[in-house]
């Protein structure tokens, strides 16, 4: 009894460390991208930064252009990848809202060009503008 409690114990911080975690497991076929957050909040005029990840499925080198988004004028996304980060790709994601787009939620769509093997699904983020104070 005395060596069940401290397991059950270290399995409970196992689980609950594992929910708060990046879901970055493989997909069963073909690439994806990952975000933490598919819905953010920013206030008029202000920039944020996220991350993003394309998951392979197979082992093999993906062969992609830079990412693009597309969605609102007024909402514009930079793209920086991480260098050294191989599986998955990372990329730093900035998303700048200007002060002249209106309050409301907006539908961005988020894609990695490529070809063949390397065709990547696209994904979508909701940016939740609200009014700067």
């Amino acid at each position: 009894m005395k060596r069940i409690i401290p397991l059950f114990v270290i399995l409970l911080f196992v689980g609950l460390g594992s929910l708060s975690a990046q879901n970055l497991e493989k997909p069963r076929s073909g690439n994806e991208i990952r975000l933490k957050d598919y819905t953010v909040t920013v206030a008029q005029g202000e920039e944020i930064d996220l991350q993003m990840w394309v998951v392979k499925a197979k082992k093999y080198n993906l062969v992609v252009e830079e990412p693009k988004a597309s969605g609102k004028e007024g909402i514009n996304f930079t793209f920086k990848q991480k260098d050294g980060m191989e599986d998955p790709l990372t990329y730093d994601m900035k998303v700048k809202v200007d002060a002249s787009t209106p309050v409301g939620d907006y539908l961005c769509i988020l894609k990695v060009p490529g070809k063949g093997r390397s065709a990547i699904t696209g994904s979508t983020i909701k940016i939740k503008v609200v009014q700067n104070d």
